[in-house]
């Protein structure tokens, strides 16, 4: 370790340390009831502004202000906030997917959509790898947890991650900040927001980042699990009178990514694998890889939307248009090692593959007074995307016995193209949806909800795929060209009570019918009974839950229980092509997922924020139906747990130390986040992320300038050094990914912050 190291974590880790024993000196301090009160949290869960806690949804909810003093980045990173959210690595932010409670959607096909909708300012990302870039200029998140198809269509069978961005402020604000951490990691963000004249008001937010890497691939030294990232969002909100508001946002992000690189070796010494120099141990002690490709991503994306809201007497009527693309082109190893030239038999992959993404959205709705006995919002949307890839396979393998020990020497001419495919496949879906969800005030304590969406879907295909190559090698199947489309009507609906038990005590029931349309499992391997469409996904859930807040608004504690059952579930099968992996998409069967969930805050003094939540989560295969064409051994079986561990939560302090004596506060936060161990399943039990379950502990000292102008922050993430897995694939040798944040690191941020 060098001096300069050193010296950092000489001045770091003193300054935590304090951090973490002045909140447990404060609880002998004594302030007014107003100070220790939370505030209420406003949310649009149902489709209209509505406090958080009269809310009949399990919903948790963080602040933008809590994602900046916890250096929360990305979705990757927010699931150490929301216990029942885990996120799925995959090679790319295509088939990367978000889960709740369990169940997600993780798929390389274009003819497929995610189970949990990401929905950012009212828009619905057909595709939720959009959003998997750097969070900014939020103003708050909300995860709505079961089935959401009701309000927010067939894409949210699993749940909804709902981000609202920040409104054009009232005055003229901004703020300048710039972030260092350990291995060189830069972050610079900027945004300035204000009024342009007496009925316009605009804000514009900039982000950079930029990271070389965690990781180095040993074939050739170059760094892995780095970035460069680039974006920013405008807006303009115009309101010429009391009736009509208009917003215009516009927002891009331009991105290159080597963070999906797998580590790949072997599980135990003497199962190296053949031919791969250096072969590398799979376990915390290596985090390198061992690629002849070095891979690597680029994403551009781009979005143009425009909200009207207009109030109609009592009547508030909301049209939300959009128009997104996203262009994606991936370069990776496809067997994962570096094998070309080490040994006969032997052949290196290369992958490179290219999305280009467009989709339009409209969205009506009409939301009816509320204060009678029945009030509602009703609406219409409509949705059309296209997409249209291009993937190419290329193996090259030694092919000469001739030299010493059967290697091949580096640029030998016994080197040969062993299959090469070229695919060529566009995908359109088209949606179109009414839908209308109603409460009925049964008397001034109890209330009916009853909602209901009818969905039509439409996905048609063109596939084309070339390979010189008669017979199925490495990987790479035989030319094939297909198409095809599927047309189904769906209903979806959810139907409830909810009782206030007290003033501030609140109980709910509720049923849910989850759907999700169909599917084409489109994709580089398709062959002939992949055309056969997928059945739409359906779902019955069942919720109990309470929400209170307690002690003169000191405590604020949610439950929830659950039970879901899913029949065609829509899920990811694992097969093999000429020994190499592919993943299929199939009708899995029925699946199941119950368990219990918590969120809980309270302010027991002034300026001190305690927030916590917990999860369990038991979701499973219950009869698993193996695809035409599967391999005798199935890779899935009745019984075989989904998803994450059973067990998981989260707790963060925050604490401001007011110093009189100072030019400056305080501000002290700590958070940990814990998953239990992993969920081996009989056939595989290594699979899975986090085989041995983990916690995260990060915490961070604020220096802020009395008037909040200037403020220095000192950043320590995984403190305790734990190491975890976001993905974890066994076969003849294990692969898996290590994210960033599975080491221990230390950083500092600058802010200034001006106007008022």
């Amino acid at each position: 370790m060098s001096s300069v190291s050193r010296s950092r974590r000489a001045l770091v880790v003193p300054a935590l340390l304090l951090g973490a024993s002045l909140p447990a000196l404060a609880w002998a301090a004594d302030a007014p009831a107003s100070d220790t009160q939370l505030e209420e949290i406003v949310v649009t869960s149902q489709r209209r502004a509505e406090n958080l806690q009269k809310v009949p949804v399990a919903v948790t909810v963080i602040r933008g202000e809590d994602l900046e003093k916890r250096q929360t980045f990305s979705a990757e990173q927010l699931v150490q906030q929301v216990p029942s959210l885990t996120f799925r690595k995959g090679t790319t932010n295509v088939n990367s997917s978000l889960n709740i409670r369990g169940i997600g959607t993780t798929s390389f096909s274009s003819g497929s959509e995610p189970a949990v909708s990401t929905v950012v300012d009212g828009v619905v990302y057909a595709r939720s790898g959009q959003a998997f870039f750097d969070f900014f200029d939020v103003d708050r998140i909300e995860v709505l947890r079961g089935p959401q198809g009701t309000l927010f269509g067939k894409n949210a069978s699993a749940g909804v991650v709902s981000i609202v961005t920040r409104r054009p402020s009232a005055t003229t604000k901004g703020f300048v900040e710039g972030s260092w951490f350990e291995g060189d990691e830069y972050r610079l963000r900027a945004g300035i927001s204000g009024p342009i004249n007496d009925t316009l008001r605009g804000a514009l937010t900039a982000v950079y980042g930029q990271y070389d890497g965690s990781a180095v691939n040993v074939y050739d030294g170059s760094k892995v699990n780095g970035y460069e990232r680039l974006g920013f969002r405008g807006k303009l909100e115009w309101t010429p009178n009391d009736k009509l508001t208009v917003s215009l946002i516009a927002d891009t992000v331009n991105a290159v990514d080597n963070g999906s690189a797998d580590v790949i070796g072997y599980a135990t010494p003497g199962d190296a694998i053949i031919g791969q120099e250096a072969p590398l141990a799979v376990g915390p002690s290596n985090r390198n890889i061992n690629n002849d490709v070095s891979p690597v991503t680029k994403d551009s994306t781009w979005g143009y939307s425009g909200q009207v809201e207009y109030k109609l007497g009592d009547f508030s009527l909301t049209s939300i248009t959009a128009w997104r693309g996203w262009g994606n082109t991936e370069v990776r190893d496809g067997d994962y090692t570096s094998t070309l030239g080490r040994r006969v038999g032997t052949a290196s992959s290369r992958d490179v593959g290219v999305l280009d993404f467009h989709q339009f959205t409209q969205e009506v709705r009409l939301a009816s007074p509320t204060g009678g006995f029945l009030d509602y919002v009703v609406g219409a949307f409509y949705y059309k995307t296209k997409q249209d890839n291009y993937f190419n396979r290329t193996n090259v393998a030694c092919t000469s016995t001739t030299l010493s020990g059967g290697a091949c020497a580096t640029g030998s001419s016994t080197f040969a193209v062993t299959s090469n495919g070229t695919a060529n496949f566009e995908t359109e879906l088209e949606n179109y949806a009414a839908f209308g969800q109603a409460n009925l005030n049964f008397t001034p304590r109890l209330r009916g909800v009853a909602g209901l969406r009818w969905s039509h879907d439409q996905i048609s295909f063109d596939f084309a795929r070339v390979s010189a190559f008669p017979t199925a090698t490495a990987g790479v199947r035989p030319s094939f060209t297909a198409q095809g489309t599927k047309t189904t009507d769906g209903v979806s609906g959810r139907i409830g009570l909810q009782y206030d038990i007290s003033d501030t005590v609140l109980g709910y029931v509720n049923y849910a019918r989850g759907y999700k349309g169909p599917a084409i499992n489109v994709f580089f391997n398709m062959q002939a009974f992949d055309t056969l469409p997928l059945d739409p996904e359906k779902s019955d859930a069942y919720e109990a839950g309470l929400k209170s807040t307690l002690f003169d608004r000191r405590l604020v504690l949610n439950l929830a229980a659950f039970t879901t059952k899913f029949k065609g579930f829509q899920t990811t099968n694992f097969d093999t092509v000429a020994g190499t992996i592919v993943s299929r998409l199939v009708n899995a069967g029925e699946v199941s997922t119950k368990g219990l969930e918590l969120d809980a805050q309270a302010r027991p003094i002034r300026n001190l924020t305690l927030t916590s939540g917990a999860s369990y989560t038991d979701a499973k295969i219950v009869n698993f139906y193996c695809p035409a064409g599967s391999p005798a051994t199935c890779s899935a079986i009745n019984g075989q747990p989904l998803g994450p561990s059973k067990w998981r939560w989260s707790a963060a302090a925050d604490y401001l130390v007011e110093t009189p004596s100072l030019p400056f506060d305080i501000g002290l936060n700590t958070s940990i986040a814990y998953q239990g161990a992993g969920r081996p399943n009989v056939n595989n039990p290594t699979i899975g992320p986090a085989p041995e379950g983990f916690s995260l502990w990060d915490a961070s000292v604020a220096f802020i300038d009395r008037e909040d102008r200037y403020r220095v922050s000192f950043i320590a993430k995984n403190i305790g050094d734990s190491f975890y897995t976001t993905a974890r694939i066994p076969s003849t040798y294990i692969r898996q990914q290590v994210p960033r944040d599975s080491e221990q690191y230390f950083g500092v941020s600058l802010r200034a912050n001006f106007g008022r």
